[in-house]
């Protein structure tokens, strides 16, 4: 199995009673080293940033008398660590005493480095296109001087009489073109922003 099941003791150490499946490959110890008598607590291999986590996870369940789902880094002997999930509950007597707790550890390893590969490259796609709208914003703020400066052009044209008609055309011919650019660079400038909003939600879920 691509884990393992357990019981143990709801105390400070979660002393292991019964580990039954792949705990070497995601603790990197044997069963025997968490059983009841070991050296090796269970408490003892969470690491530290998801101790506080998974006690309160816990706590709260068996409490009010549910089980719990958490995922948590178990910390391995060569220094580094595996993402695993775990499914467990409370086990009480009929008197209604907690017995002791028991559930399933699962490796979610491969599922948090895709995780985190997706984080990564939404982050890359967010920062790529807010510099499309920066850059695009700059095209819009030119082609505006651009529209100015045609309109002025024409306005000298005309001026001119019949000296300037050739000017005239080309002026146009700007203008037109700027309009259609502009509309454009503000076509991008919408998509960009509704991708970022799209990548928003999607880093949210």
């Amino acid at each position: 199995m691509n884990g393992f099941l357990y019981r143990c003791r709801n105390d400070a150490d979660y002393t292991m009673l019964v580990m039954e499946g792949d705990v070497p490959r995601l603790t990197g110890r044997q069963a025997t080293d968490f059983t009841e008598g070991a050296r090796q607590s269970y408490a003892g291999v969470i690491h530290h940033e998801d101790a506080g986590s998974v006690d309160a996870a816990i706590d709260a369940a068996v409490k009010e008398r549910r089980g719990w789902e958490v995922q948590y880094r178990i910390a391995l002997p060569d220094g580094g660590s595996r993402w695993v999930r775990e499914i467990g509950g409370g086990v009480f007597d009929d008197d209604g005493r907690l017995a002791c707790l028991e559930g399933l550890v699962v490796d979610i390893a491969l599922r948090k480095r895709d995780e985190e590969k997706n984080a990564l490259m939404f982050q890359e796609v967010a920062r790529t296109s807010q510099d499309i709208v920066a850059d695009t914003t700059v095209i819009l703020s030119v082609l505006k001087t651009l529209k100015l400066l045609a309109l002025n052009a024409r306005i000298e044209a005309a001026r001119a009489g019949e000296f300037g008609a050739g000017f005239t055309v080309v002026a146009t011919e700007i203008k037109t073109l700027a309009e259609q650019t502009g509309e454009a660079a503000e076509r991008i400038t919408t998509l960009m922003a509704d991708l970022q909003m799209l990548l928003s939600n999607r880093e949210g879920e």
